[in-house]
């Protein structure tokens, strides 16, 4: 099955997008998590649509749908077939980046924002990102969301269409 491929197990996908849904992403970040124990680098890019209510109250459910599949696949578009790009809620989207260093995500978070930039303008709603990766320190899955989540809060904080990394 190709990534995007919508012909994945329903309960494992989300239906708007054809992405991995929660459910999908929490399997595989166990997984992917426990990498960074053998010293292979993990990144997670947390991405979030900053008015999503404001904005799907404007569109009707046939635009929204359409408007959502065609995010899903321009976020995937930028990740490699070995990353994995999932909507965990209405408004996020996550990117798991297996074997990426801190400079490696902000890379890739550069080409999202760049891909998302005439969609964002056309669509009429702005993101957020927030970046981190695995450390030695983190003992769980949630440690590395909580800290990909706080980096997320402070571009929130910076007025949305813009990204924040992990502090050191």
């Amino acid at each position: 099955m190709e990534r995007g491929d919508s012909r994945g197990h329903p309960a494992l996908t989300d239906e708007s997008t054809s992405l991995p849904n929660r459910l999908h992403f929490d399997t595989v970040f166990g997984v992917v998590f426990a990498a960074g124990d053998r010293g292979i680098p993990v990144a997670l890019i947390l991405v979030e649509i900053s008015d999503y209510d404001s904005w799907t109250s404007e569109l009707e459910p046939a635009a929204l749908t359409s408007a959502l599949a065609d995010l899903g696949i321009l976020i995937q578009s930028t990740t490699r077939k070995t990353d994995l790009v999932a909507r965990t809620a209405e408004d996020r989207f996550a990117l798991v980046l297996l074997d990426c260093n801190l400079a490696g995500a902000r890379l890739v978070a550069d080409r999202l924002d760049v891909a998302l930039e005439e969609f964002r303008r056309a669509q009429g709603f702005r993101t957020s990102m927030g970046a981190a990766v695995y450390t030695r320190t983190m003992e769980s899955p949630e440690d590395l969301v909580a800290a990909a989540s706080s980096a997320l809060q402070a571009a929130r904080d910076a007025g949305g269409n813009s990204m924040e990394f992990q502090r050191s």
